[in-house]
Protein backbone atom coordinates (compact mmCIF):
# COMPACT_ATOMS: atom_id res chain seq x y z
CA UNK A 1 0.00 0.00 0.00
CA UNK A 2 2.93 2.38 0.50
CA UNK A 3 3.00 2.23 -3.43
CA UNK A 4 -0.03 3.62 -4.14
CA UNK A 5 0.29 6.47 -1.13
CA UNK A 6 3.42 7.67 -3.19
CA UNK A 7 1.61 7.37 -6.34
CA UNK A 8 -1.37 9.04 -5.34
CA UNK A 9 1.15 11.83 -3.53
CA UNK A 10 2.35 12.25 -7.28
CA UNK A 11 -0.63 12.84 -8.50
CA UNK A 12 -2.09 15.31 -6.19
CA UNK A 13 -0.45 18.32 -7.61
CA UNK A 14 -1.67 17.59 -11.46
CA UNK A 15 -5.47 16.91 -10.43
CA UNK A 16 -5.46 19.81 -7.87
CA UNK A 17 -4.43 21.82 -11.30
CA UNK A 18 -6.52 20.30 -13.53
CA UNK A 19 -9.55 21.14 -10.99
CA UNK A 20 -9.11 24.34 -10.24
CA UNK A 21 -8.17 25.86 -13.96
CA UNK A 22 -10.87 23.98 -15.33
CA UNK A 23 -13.47 24.78 -12.73
CA UNK A 24 -12.32 28.57 -13.15
CA UNK A 25 -12.64 28.06 -16.98
CA UNK A 26 -16.37 26.27 -17.38
CA UNK A 27 -17.28 28.82 -14.81
CA UNK A 28 -16.61 31.88 -17.06
CA UNK A 29 -17.64 30.39 -20.24
CA UNK A 30 -21.11 29.09 -18.48
CA UNK A 31 -22.81 31.35 -20.68
CA UNK A 32 -21.97 29.15 -23.60
CA UNK A 33 -22.80 26.27 -22.56
CA UNK A 34 -22.30 23.81 -19.85
CA UNK A 35 -18.86 21.80 -21.01
CA UNK A 36 -17.62 19.91 -17.83
CA UNK A 37 -20.14 16.49 -18.01
CA UNK A 38 -18.25 16.46 -21.90
CA UNK A 39 -14.86 16.61 -20.07
CA UNK A 40 -16.56 13.77 -17.22
CA UNK A 41 -17.11 11.73 -20.11
CA UNK A 42 -13.65 12.07 -21.98
CA UNK A 43 -12.07 11.81 -18.44
CA UNK A 44 -14.34 8.32 -17.66
CA UNK A 45 -13.38 6.55 -20.66
CA UNK A 46 -9.12 7.81 -20.30
CA UNK A 47 -10.16 5.90 -16.83
CA UNK A 48 -11.27 2.77 -18.66
CA UNK A 49 -7.86 2.53 -20.82
CA UNK A 50 -5.99 3.41 -17.51
CA UNK A 51 -7.38 0.98 -15.68
CA UNK A 52 -6.69 -2.30 -17.92
CA UNK A 53 -3.67 -1.02 -18.98
CA UNK A 54 -2.41 -1.07 -14.92
CA UNK A 55 -4.11 -4.44 -14.48
CA UNK A 56 -1.96 -6.16 -17.45
CA UNK A 57 1.61 -4.47 -16.17
CA UNK A 58 0.49 -5.09 -12.74
CA UNK A 59 0.20 -8.63 -13.35
CA UNK A 60 4.07 -8.50 -14.59
CA UNK A 61 5.36 -6.24 -12.04
CA UNK A 62 3.20 -6.56 -9.03
CA UNK A 63 3.40 -3.72 -6.39
CA UNK A 64 5.86 -2.08 -8.64
CA UNK A 65 3.21 -1.29 -11.31
CA UNK A 66 2.32 1.64 -8.57
CA UNK A 67 5.29 3.17 -9.63
CA UNK A 68 4.75 3.82 -12.96
CA UNK A 69 3.29 6.23 -15.48
CA UNK A 70 -0.15 4.12 -16.66
CA UNK A 71 -0.55 4.45 -12.81
CA UNK A 72 -0.37 7.94 -12.36
CA UNK A 73 -2.64 8.32 -15.61
CA UNK A 74 -5.36 6.60 -14.39
CA UNK A 75 -5.21 8.44 -11.22
CA UNK A 76 -5.26 11.36 -12.34
CA UNK A 77 -8.22 10.08 -15.28
CA UNK A 78 -10.20 8.81 -12.24
CA UNK A 79 -9.73 12.21 -10.42
CA UNK A 80 -10.51 14.52 -13.14
CA UNK A 81 -13.69 12.01 -13.99
CA UNK A 82 -15.00 12.64 -10.20
CA UNK A 83 -13.90 16.50 -10.04
CA UNK A 84 -15.48 17.28 -13.65
CA UNK A 85 -18.97 15.23 -12.89
CA UNK A 86 -19.33 17.29 -9.67
CA UNK A 87 -18.80 20.38 -11.33
CA UNK A 88 -21.13 19.20 -14.14
CA UNK A 89 -23.92 19.33 -11.38
CA UNK A 90 -22.83 22.61 -9.99
CA UNK A 91 -22.66 24.44 -13.46
CA UNK A 92 -26.13 22.91 -14.06
CA UNK A 93 -27.96 24.37 -10.97
CA UNK A 94 -25.76 27.85 -10.83
CA UNK A 95 -26.55 31.10 -12.46
CA UNK A 96 -26.39 31.49 -16.02
CA UNK A 97 -22.97 33.63 -16.19
CA UNK A 98 -21.40 31.17 -13.77
CA UNK A 99 -20.35 31.81 -10.05
CA UNK A 100 -17.83 34.19 -10.32
CA UNK A 101 -19.24 36.49 -12.84
CA UNK A 102 -22.46 36.76 -11.10
CA UNK A 103 -20.47 37.94 -7.34
CA UNK A 104 -17.87 39.76 -8.79
CA UNK A 105 -18.13 42.99 -11.41
CA UNK A 106 -14.98 42.73 -12.76
CA UNK A 107 -14.93 39.25 -13.97
CA UNK A 108 -18.49 39.72 -15.38
CA UNK A 109 -16.76 42.73 -17.34
CA UNK A 110 -13.75 40.89 -18.29
CA UNK A 111 -16.22 37.90 -19.53
CA UNK A 112 -18.09 40.19 -21.58
CA UNK A 113 -15.30 41.83 -23.22
CA UNK A 114 -13.13 38.73 -24.13
CA UNK A 115 -16.26 36.74 -25.18
CA UNK A 116 -18.70 39.42 -26.32
CA UNK A 117 -21.00 37.28 -24.41
CA UNK A 118 -23.99 39.61 -23.72
CA UNK A 119 -24.42 40.47 -27.48
CA UNK A 120 -23.69 35.96 -28.42
CA UNK A 121 -26.17 34.81 -25.51
CA UNK A 122 -28.78 37.77 -26.29
CA UNK A 123 -28.69 36.21 -30.01
CA UNK A 124 -28.38 32.74 -28.98
CA UNK A 125 -31.93 33.60 -26.78
CA UNK A 126 -33.05 35.30 -30.17
CA UNK A 127 -32.21 32.42 -32.00
CA UNK A 128 -33.61 29.96 -30.30
CA UNK A 129 -36.97 31.70 -29.29
CA UNK A 130 -37.41 32.04 -33.15
CA UNK A 131 -36.69 28.14 -33.64
CA UNK A 132 -39.29 27.37 -31.13
CA UNK A 133 -41.55 29.88 -32.46
CA UNK A 134 -41.23 28.32 -35.86
CA UNK A 135 -42.04 24.71 -35.09
CA UNK A 136 -44.62 25.62 -32.46
CA UNK A 137 -46.56 28.00 -35.55
CA UNK A 138 -45.83 24.58 -38.14
CA UNK A 139 -47.17 22.08 -35.43
CA UNK A 140 -50.50 24.34 -34.68
CA UNK A 141 -50.92 25.15 -38.11
CA UNK A 142 -50.63 21.27 -39.51
CA UNK A 143 -52.82 20.12 -36.26
CA UNK A 144 -55.57 22.96 -36.71
CA UNK A 145 -55.61 22.14 -40.80
CA UNK A 146 -54.22 25.79 -41.49
CA UNK A 147 -56.87 27.73 -40.36
CA UNK A 148 -54.52 30.70 -39.40
CA UNK A 149 -53.23 30.92 -42.96
CA UNK A 150 -57.27 30.52 -44.72
CA UNK A 151 -58.08 33.11 -42.41
CA UNK A 152 -55.39 35.45 -43.64
CA UNK A 153 -55.98 34.61 -46.71
CA UNK A 154 -60.10 35.55 -46.25
CA UNK A 155 -58.85 38.86 -44.54
CA UNK A 156 -56.82 39.65 -47.54
CA UNK A 157 -59.61 39.01 -50.17
CA UNK A 158 -61.78 41.22 -48.20
CA UNK A 159 -59.35 44.11 -48.07
CA UNK A 160 -58.79 44.13 -44.49
CA UNK A 161 -55.33 42.73 -44.05
CA UNK A 162 -52.68 44.70 -42.63
CA UNK A 163 -48.43 44.49 -43.14
CA UNK A 164 -47.56 42.48 -40.01
CA UNK A 165 -44.59 44.66 -38.62
CA UNK A 166 -42.49 41.19 -37.42
CA UNK A 167 -43.63 37.74 -38.89
CA UNK A 168 -43.47 35.18 -36.44
CA UNK A 169 -46.42 32.55 -38.58
CA UNK A 170 -46.41 31.22 -41.56
CA UNK A 171 -49.85 33.20 -42.05
CA UNK A 172 -48.37 36.43 -41.59
CA UNK A 173 -45.44 36.13 -43.90
CA UNK A 174 -48.12 35.37 -46.41
CA UNK A 175 -50.35 37.81 -45.91
CA UNK A 176 -47.41 40.15 -46.32
CA UNK A 177 -46.44 38.47 -49.59
CA UNK A 178 -49.69 39.00 -50.72
CA UNK A 179 -49.89 42.57 -49.39
CA UNK A 180 -46.58 43.43 -51.40
CA UNK A 181 -47.07 41.59 -54.32
CA UNK A 182 -50.53 43.45 -54.77
CA UNK A 183 -48.73 47.04 -54.30
CA UNK A 184 -46.46 45.48 -56.93
CA UNK A 185 -43.37 45.98 -54.22
CA UNK A 186 -41.89 42.63 -56.22
CA UNK A 187 -38.08 42.69 -53.74
CA UNK A 188 -40.39 42.65 -50.73
CA UNK A 189 -42.81 39.88 -52.09
CA UNK A 190 -40.33 37.85 -52.60
CA UNK A 191 -38.44 37.60 -49.07
CA UNK A 192 -41.70 37.64 -47.42
CA UNK A 193 -42.68 34.55 -49.30
CA UNK A 194 -38.98 33.55 -48.66
CA UNK A 195 -40.02 33.97 -44.91
CA UNK A 196 -43.43 31.88 -45.10
CA UNK A 197 -41.18 29.13 -46.72
CA UNK A 198 -39.57 28.23 -43.53
CA UNK A 199 -42.26 26.63 -42.38
CA UNK A 200 -42.05 23.96 -45.15
CA UNK A 201 -46.06 24.08 -45.77
CA UNK A 202 -47.16 21.96 -48.86
CA UNK A 203 -49.36 24.79 -50.51
CA UNK A 204 -49.28 24.74 -54.07
CA UNK A 205 -50.56 28.73 -55.04
CA UNK A 206 -47.68 30.28 -53.27
CA UNK A 207 -44.56 28.43 -54.47
CA UNK A 208 -46.10 29.66 -57.90
CA UNK A 209 -46.60 33.02 -56.72
CA UNK A 210 -43.68 33.16 -55.60
CA UNK A 211 -41.93 31.57 -58.69
CA UNK A 212 -43.63 33.94 -61.49
CA UNK A 213 -42.57 36.65 -59.15
CA UNK A 214 -38.69 35.50 -59.43
CA UNK A 215 -39.34 34.67 -63.31
CA UNK A 216 -40.03 37.97 -63.75
CA UNK A 217 -37.33 39.47 -61.99
CA UNK A 218 -34.03 37.23 -62.24
CA UNK A 219 -35.22 34.98 -65.29
CA UNK A 220 -36.38 31.25 -65.44
CA UNK A 221 -32.53 30.17 -64.71
CA UNK A 222 -32.72 31.55 -61.63
CA UNK A 223 -35.59 30.66 -60.37
CA UNK A 224 -34.78 27.30 -61.48
CA UNK A 225 -32.12 26.95 -59.44
CA UNK A 226 -33.12 28.86 -56.22
CA UNK A 227 -36.39 26.40 -56.69
CA UNK A 228 -34.20 22.90 -57.01
CA UNK A 229 -32.22 24.37 -53.61
CA UNK A 230 -35.38 24.49 -52.24
CA UNK A 231 -36.21 21.53 -52.80
CA UNK A 232 -32.90 20.23 -52.35
CA UNK A 233 -33.09 21.34 -48.34
CA UNK A 234 -36.38 19.64 -48.00
CA UNK A 235 -37.03 16.51 -50.87
CA UNK A 236 -40.10 15.15 -49.09
CA UNK A 237 -41.98 18.60 -49.96
CA UNK A 238 -44.38 17.10 -52.63
CA UNK A 239 -45.26 20.69 -53.97
CA UNK A 240 -41.76 22.26 -54.39
CA UNK A 241 -41.45 18.77 -56.55
CA UNK A 242 -44.01 19.52 -58.58
CA UNK A 243 -43.03 23.40 -58.66
CA UNK A 244 -39.73 22.36 -59.87
CA UNK A 245 -41.24 20.32 -62.72
CA UNK A 246 -43.29 23.15 -63.79
CA UNK A 247 -39.87 25.21 -64.75
CA UNK A 248 -38.78 22.52 -67.11
CA UNK A 249 -38.33 23.03 -70.26
CA UNK A 250 -39.80 20.82 -72.46
CA UNK A 251 -42.71 18.73 -72.55
CA UNK A 252 -41.06 15.51 -72.10
CA UNK A 253 -39.03 16.88 -69.38
CA UNK A 254 -42.51 18.07 -67.48
CA UNK A 255 -44.18 14.80 -68.31
CA UNK A 256 -41.39 12.45 -66.89
CA UNK A 257 -41.31 14.46 -63.93
CA UNK A 258 -44.89 14.77 -63.07
CA UNK A 259 -44.79 11.19 -63.91
CA UNK A 260 -42.62 9.71 -61.45
CA UNK A 261 -44.03 12.13 -58.56
CA UNK A 262 -47.41 10.81 -59.31
CA UNK A 263 -45.70 7.07 -58.55
CA UNK A 264 -44.46 8.47 -55.77
CA UNK A 265 -47.67 10.15 -54.14
CA UNK A 266 -50.36 8.62 -56.19
CA UNK A 267 -52.83 10.39 -53.38
CA UNK A 268 -51.44 14.06 -54.01
CA UNK A 269 -54.05 15.61 -56.20
CA UNK A 270 -52.17 18.47 -57.60
CA UNK A 271 -50.06 16.43 -59.95
CA UNK A 272 -52.71 14.83 -61.75
CA UNK A 273 -53.89 18.16 -62.50
CA UNK A 274 -50.22 19.09 -64.00
CA UNK A 275 -50.52 16.13 -65.91
CA UNK A 276 -54.11 16.18 -67.49
CA UNK A 277 -52.78 19.73 -68.50
CA UNK A 278 -49.39 18.30 -70.22
CA UNK A 279 -51.28 15.47 -72.03
CA UNK A 280 -53.95 18.70 -73.10
CA UNK A 281 -50.92 20.37 -74.88
CA UNK A 282 -49.39 17.46 -76.48
CA UNK A 283 -52.58 16.26 -77.53
CA UNK A 284 -53.13 19.68 -79.59
CA UNK A 285 -49.83 19.21 -81.31
CA UNK A 286 -50.03 15.64 -82.02
CA UNK A 287 -53.66 14.23 -81.54
CA UNK A 288 -53.74 10.50 -80.49
CA UNK A 289 -55.89 7.56 -79.02
CA UNK A 290 -53.03 7.14 -76.37
CA UNK A 291 -52.69 10.77 -75.14
CA UNK A 292 -56.28 11.31 -75.22
CA UNK A 293 -56.90 8.27 -72.99
CA UNK A 294 -53.72 9.11 -70.82
CA UNK A 295 -55.01 13.26 -70.14
CA UNK A 296 -58.91 10.99 -69.20
CA UNK A 297 -56.76 8.71 -67.00
CA UNK A 298 -55.03 12.04 -65.14
CA UNK A 299 -58.34 14.15 -64.95
CA UNK A 300 -60.46 11.51 -63.61
CA UNK A 301 -58.24 10.37 -61.37
CA UNK A 302 -57.72 13.88 -60.18
CA UNK A 303 -61.70 14.12 -59.62
CA UNK A 304 -61.61 10.79 -57.74
CA UNK A 305 -58.98 12.10 -55.28
CA UNK A 306 -61.19 15.58 -55.08
CA UNK A 307 -63.66 13.68 -53.56
CA UNK A 308 -61.57 13.50 -50.33
CA UNK A 309 -59.94 17.04 -50.44
CA UNK A 310 -56.88 15.43 -51.93
CA UNK A 311 -56.63 18.57 -54.58
CA UNK A 312 -57.98 21.41 -53.10
CA UNK A 313 -56.18 20.90 -49.64
CA UNK A 314 -52.79 21.87 -51.04
CA UNK A 315 -54.71 25.74 -52.33
CA UNK A 316 -54.80 28.33 -49.96
CA UNK A 317 -57.07 30.38 -52.46
CA UNK A 318 -59.67 27.67 -52.53
CA UNK A 319 -61.44 29.70 -55.48
CA UNK A 320 -57.96 28.99 -57.62
CA UNK A 321 -58.55 25.57 -57.26
CA UNK A 322 -61.70 25.46 -57.98
CA UNK A 323 -61.04 26.97 -61.18
CA UNK A 324 -58.88 24.90 -61.98
CA UNK A 325 -60.91 21.53 -60.99
CA UNK A 326 -63.74 23.48 -63.81
CA UNK A 327 -60.98 23.89 -66.08
CA UNK A 328 -59.78 20.12 -65.97
CA UNK A 329 -64.01 19.37 -66.09
CA UNK A 330 -64.53 21.50 -68.83
CA UNK A 331 -61.30 20.25 -70.93
CA UNK A 332 -62.40 16.68 -69.93
CA UNK A 333 -65.82 17.08 -71.84
CA UNK A 334 -64.03 18.59 -74.14
CA UNK A 335 -62.08 15.72 -75.47
CA UNK A 336 -64.57 13.09 -74.78
CA UNK A 337 -66.38 13.10 -78.08
CA UNK A 338 -62.67 13.06 -79.87
CA UNK A 339 -61.71 9.91 -77.31
CA UNK A 340 -64.87 8.53 -78.81
CA UNK A 341 -63.74 9.02 -82.25
CA UNK A 342 -60.32 7.77 -81.80
CA UNK A 343 -61.24 4.59 -79.68
CA UNK A 344 -63.60 3.44 -83.35
CA UNK A 345 -61.57 0.39 -84.32
CA UNK A 346 -63.36 -1.27 -87.67
CA UNK A 347 -61.63 -4.51 -89.05
CA UNK A 348 -63.37 -5.37 -93.21
CA UNK A 349 -62.42 -8.63 -93.32
CA UNK A 350 -63.68 -10.11 -96.98
CA UNK A 351 -63.11 -13.75 -98.16
CA UNK A 352 -61.92 -14.61 -101.94
CA UNK A 353 -61.74 -18.08 -103.71
CA UNK A 354 -58.05 -17.12 -103.02
CA UNK A 355 -57.86 -16.19 -99.94
CA UNK A 356 -59.22 -13.38 -96.78
CA UNK A 357 -57.96 -9.47 -97.02
CA UNK A 358 -58.02 -7.37 -94.06
CA UNK A 359 -58.78 -3.49 -93.77
CA UNK A 360 -57.74 -1.92 -90.62
CA UNK A 361 -59.52 1.14 -90.15
CA UNK A 362 -58.85 3.54 -87.69
CA UNK A 363 -58.77 7.54 -86.61
CA UNK A 364 -54.85 7.38 -86.64
CA UNK A 365 -54.10 5.37 -89.73
CA UNK A 366 -52.85 8.17 -91.45
CA UNK A 367 -50.46 9.27 -89.11
CA UNK A 368 -49.69 5.82 -87.60
CA UNK A 369 -45.52 4.69 -87.84
CA UNK A 370 -46.36 1.42 -88.43
CA UNK A 371 -49.13 -1.20 -88.32
CA UNK A 372 -48.58 -4.75 -87.07
CA UNK A 373 -50.86 -8.25 -87.78
CA UNK A 374 -51.10 -11.78 -87.11
CA UNK A 375 -53.29 -14.67 -88.18
CA UNK A 376 -53.97 -16.46 -84.77
CA UNK A 377 -51.20 -14.82 -82.96
CA UNK A 378 -52.30 -12.77 -80.35
CA UNK A 379 -48.77 -10.69 -80.66
CA UNK A 380 -49.28 -9.42 -83.73
CA UNK A 381 -45.67 -9.06 -85.28
CA UNK A 382 -46.02 -8.60 -89.31
CA UNK A 383 -45.96 -5.30 -90.74
CA UNK A 384 -48.13 -3.98 -93.63
CA UNK A 385 -45.08 -1.47 -94.78
CA UNK A 386 -46.13 1.25 -95.98
CA UNK A 387 -47.42 2.43 -99.40
CA UNK A 388 -46.43 4.83 -102.12
CA UNK A 389 -47.33 8.07 -100.12
CA UNK A 390 -45.37 6.67 -97.29
CA UNK A 391 -48.39 5.89 -95.03
CA UNK A 392 -48.59 2.69 -93.37
CA UNK A 393 -50.77 0.40 -95.18
CA UNK A 394 -53.92 -0.33 -93.99
CA UNK A 395 -55.15 -2.70 -96.76
CA UNK A 396 -53.75 -6.62 -96.33
CA UNK A 397 -54.63 -8.62 -99.52
CA UNK A 398 -55.61 -12.07 -99.74
CA UNK A 399 -53.96 -14.39 -97.57
CA UNK A 400 -55.02 -18.11 -98.27
CA UNK A 401 -55.83 -19.50 -94.46
CA UNK A 402 -57.32 -23.53 -93.67
CA UNK A 403 -61.02 -23.66 -93.38
CA UNK A 404 -62.18 -23.01 -90.11
CA UNK A 405 -62.16 -20.75 -86.95
CA UNK A 406 -59.71 -17.66 -86.95
CA UNK A 407 -58.62 -14.60 -85.40
CA UNK A 408 -57.18 -11.34 -86.84
CA UNK A 409 -55.36 -9.32 -84.33
CA UNK A 410 -53.27 -5.85 -85.01
CA UNK A 411 -51.62 -3.21 -82.88
CA UNK A 412 -49.68 0.23 -84.20
CA UNK A 413 -47.61 2.42 -83.21
CA UNK A 414 -48.74 6.26 -83.10
CA UNK A 415 -47.31 9.19 -84.00
CA UNK A 416 -45.45 9.28 -81.11
CA UNK A 417 -44.11 6.11 -81.17
CA UNK A 418 -46.54 4.67 -78.41
CA UNK A 419 -47.98 1.02 -79.20
CA UNK A 420 -51.38 0.78 -78.82
CA UNK A 421 -53.53 -2.02 -77.74
CA UNK A 422 -53.83 -5.06 -79.19
CA UNK A 423 -57.13 -5.00 -81.45
CA UNK A 424 -58.82 -8.53 -83.12
CA UNK A 425 -61.61 -9.55 -84.58
CA UNK A 426 -62.72 -13.70 -84.95
CA UNK A 427 -63.77 -14.44 -88.69
CA UNK A 428 -64.17 -18.27 -90.14
CA UNK A 429 -63.30 -19.44 -93.45
CA UNK A 430 -65.72 -21.38 -95.01
CA UNK A 431 -64.98 -23.47 -98.28
CA UNK A 432 -67.25 -21.67 -100.44
CA UNK A 433 -66.30 -17.68 -100.73
CA UNK A 434 -69.68 -15.53 -101.01
CA UNK A 435 -69.51 -11.74 -101.97
CA UNK A 436 -73.11 -10.02 -102.17
CA UNK A 437 -73.43 -6.69 -104.01
CA UNK A 438 -76.61 -5.14 -103.86
CA UNK A 439 -78.40 -3.54 -107.06
CA UNK A 440 -80.59 -0.32 -107.50
CA UNK A 441 -84.37 -1.30 -106.41
CA UNK A 442 -86.70 -2.72 -109.11
CA UNK A 443 -89.76 0.12 -108.46
CA UNK A 444 -91.92 -2.25 -110.55
CA UNK A 445 -92.28 -4.58 -107.84
CA UNK A 446 -91.03 -2.65 -105.06
CA UNK A 447 -88.31 -5.19 -104.53
CA UNK A 448 -84.23 -5.95 -104.40
CA UNK A 449 -82.46 -7.42 -106.76
CA UNK A 450 -78.82 -8.67 -106.34
CA UNK A 451 -75.64 -10.70 -107.32
CA UNK A 452 -73.39 -13.37 -105.42
CA UNK A 453 -70.09 -13.58 -106.57
CA UNK A 454 -69.18 -17.21 -105.19
CA UNK A 455 -65.89 -19.35 -105.45
CA UNK A 456 -63.96 -22.80 -104.14
CA UNK A 457 -61.18 -21.77 -101.93
CA UNK A 458 -58.04 -22.43 -102.83
CA UNK A 459 -59.06 -23.48 -106.45
CA UNK A 460 -57.29 -21.66 -109.64
CA UNK A 461 -59.97 -20.02 -112.08
CA UNK A 462 -57.30 -20.91 -114.86
CA UNK A 463 -57.92 -24.50 -114.42
CA UNK A 464 -61.25 -24.60 -115.23
CA UNK A 465 -62.69 -27.54 -112.87
CA UNK A 466 -66.83 -27.84 -113.17
CA UNK A 467 -68.42 -27.48 -110.02
CA UNK A 468 -72.10 -27.39 -109.28
CA UNK A 469 -73.62 -24.85 -107.09
CA UNK A 470 -77.24 -25.88 -105.04
CA UNK A 471 -78.54 -22.55 -103.13
CA UNK A 472 -81.43 -21.24 -101.25
CA UNK A 473 -82.70 -17.91 -99.61
CA UNK A 474 -83.73 -17.71 -95.98
CA UNK A 475 -84.02 -21.48 -96.19
CA UNK A 476 -81.46 -24.19 -96.31
CA UNK A 477 -83.73 -26.55 -98.94
CA UNK A 478 -80.97 -26.16 -101.56
CA UNK A 479 -83.47 -25.88 -104.43
CA UNK A 480 -81.85 -23.84 -106.92
CA UNK A 481 -78.78 -24.78 -108.78
CA UNK A 482 -75.39 -23.09 -111.13
CA UNK A 483 -73.89 -25.11 -113.35
CA UNK A 484 -70.53 -22.98 -113.26
CA UNK A 485 -66.82 -23.07 -112.60
CA UNK A 486 -64.36 -22.25 -109.57
CA UNK A 487 -66.07 -18.88 -109.61
CA UNK A 488 -69.67 -18.30 -110.83
CA UNK A 489 -72.39 -15.25 -110.22
CA UNK A 490 -75.49 -16.11 -109.04
CA UNK A 491 -78.42 -13.29 -109.86
CA UNK A 492 -81.21 -12.76 -107.16
CA UNK A 493 -84.64 -11.01 -107.42
CA UNK A 494 -87.64 -10.09 -104.84
CA UNK A 495 -84.97 -9.09 -102.46
CA UNK A 496 -86.54 -6.83 -99.20
CA UNK A 497 -85.03 -4.91 -96.54
CA UNK A 498 -83.62 -6.35 -93.77
CA UNK A 499 -81.36 -9.40 -92.54
CA UNK A 500 -81.12 -12.33 -95.07
CA UNK A 501 -79.00 -15.64 -95.27
CA UNK A 502 -77.84 -17.35 -98.65
CA UNK A 503 -77.43 -21.28 -98.14
CA UNK A 504 -75.27 -22.76 -100.66
CA UNK A 505 -72.89 -25.74 -101.36
CA UNK A 506 -70.38 -26.81 -104.13
CA UNK A 507 -69.87 -30.35 -105.52
CA UNK A 508 -67.64 -31.11 -107.72
CA UNK A 509 -67.19 -32.93 -111.54
CA UNK A 510 -65.67 -35.93 -108.84
CA UNK A 511 -68.80 -35.80 -106.38
CA UNK A 512 -67.01 -34.79 -103.39
CA UNK A 513 -69.34 -32.02 -102.10
CA UNK A 514 -68.34 -29.32 -99.61
CA UNK A 515 -69.81 -28.99 -96.39
CA UNK A 516 -73.02 -26.21 -96.31
CA UNK A 517 -72.39 -22.81 -96.08
CA UNK A 518 -74.39 -20.28 -94.74
CA UNK A 519 -73.88 -16.58 -95.95
CA UNK A 520 -75.76 -13.92 -94.03
CA UNK A 521 -75.90 -10.50 -95.77
CA UNK A 522 -78.27 -7.36 -95.10
CA UNK A 523 -80.14 -5.46 -98.00
CA UNK A 524 -80.44 -2.08 -96.74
Amino acid sequence: MEALRKAMTRAAAPVSIIGTVGGFIGDIVAPLGNFAPWVALVSFIFTLIGLFGFLALRRKQGDLAWDSPVAGGLLIAGASTLIFGGWSILFAVGPERGYLAENIKPIAVVQAQLFDLQEDVTQIKETTGETATQVVAMATAQAEGFAGIQEAFAQLQMGEGTLVENPATPQEWYSNARLYQLRGDTANAIKAYEGYFQFNLEYVDPLIEYSALLKASEGIARTRQIMIEMLNAHPENLSLDLAVGRLLDTPEERLERFIALSMRAPQYGPVFAELGDEYTRAVGSTPTQDLIQKQADAYTTLFKLEEQQLFTRYYIDKLQAEERLQSARRTLDAFASAQTAFSKIDITITHYYNGTSFVFAFAEAGSAQKILFGIDDPEPKMDTGRNASGIANIYIPPILLPVGEHTVYFQYLDANGSASEVYSRAFRVDPVTVIFQQLPPDFSTNTIPGTFTVGILGDKIEDAKAYTYNYSLDNDSLSETLEGFAMGTIQVTGLTPGEHTLYIQATGADGRKTEVVAFPFTVQ
